[in-house]
């Protein structure tokens, strides 16, 4: 798994989910897409 998805991964799991985007706001790849779409929700919920 690509370090940078890793990251993003783990600032999710912490409830940071800005800085999950930060992570993956500019990749195109399958898993960034679904990160950005989990930390979406997540700031949707505040």
């Amino acid at each position: 798994m690509d370090s940078l998805i890793s990251a993003a991964a783990r600032a999710l799991a912490t409830g940071a989910a800005l800085q999950a985007l930060k992570h993956v706001a500019l990749r195109n790849d399958p898993p960034a897409l679904a990160l950005r779409g989990i930390a979406m929700a997540q700031l949707g919920e505040l």
